[in-house]
């Protein structure tokens, strides 16, 4: 167990490195080793870094297989302002074999509140979704594109197709329930 930390600390300091070839042996060793108190760091580095490690990043954020770090990214999105760095840990997100389900109501909200490419971020994401879903999940996803659609009269029309798009997949997902979420063309 002190073996693991050592390994840890050392590689979260060459992961603070600005040198390139640190940073990436650093993410393996993370890899390897990480726990999701590293997620903090790492998703840090994203904010100012190249692209090819930002690339590098988004794989390992993508590769994560703990099904707590979903709500670590929930939480992350929740409270981040940077529409840009969002949009990165969106990707990883949907690049991700992590169950999200439980989250629908909350991307179709990051959706409805962010510019297209938010929307269409989590578009991707919720088409990925296995279902089914909470009954209660879908009513306030519903709820949340009611209000999207009565709100948005002068939202440009590729997010309005991105939000049509995402009422469709919530009314196929529950068709039982009386669901008139058609966004008007």
């Amino acid at each position: 167990m002190q073996q693991k930390k050592v390994k840890l600390s050392e590689a979260m300091k060459q992961f603070q490195s600005e040198v390139e070839t640190d940073i990436l042996s650093a993410l393996k060793v993370l890899e390897q080793q990480g726990d999701l108190s590293i997620l903090p760091q790492v998703i840090e580095k994203l904010r100012r870094c190249d692209l090819t490690i930002e690339k590098a990043i988004l794989l390992f954020l993508a590769d994560i297989q703990k099904p707590e770090a979903a709500t670590f990214f929930i939480q992350f999105l929740a409270e981040e302002k940077d529409a840009q760095l969002r949009q990165k840990v969106l990707t990883s997100i949907w690049n991700s074999k992590l169950p999200y389900d439980d989250h629908l109501p909350f991307f179709v909200m990051l959706a409805s509140t962010g510019d297209f490419m938010q929307a269409l971020e989590c578009l991707t994401i919720i088409e990925n979704m296995q279902g089914p879903f909470e009954e209660h999940h879908l009513l306030e996803s519903q709820l949340l594109l009611k209000e999207y659609v009565e709100e948005s009269k002068q939202e440009d029309e590729q997010k309005r197709q991105i939000m049509s798009e995402i009422a469709w997949f919530i009314k196929e997902q529950n068709e039982g329930i009386d669901a008139d979420l058609l966004i008007e063309d």
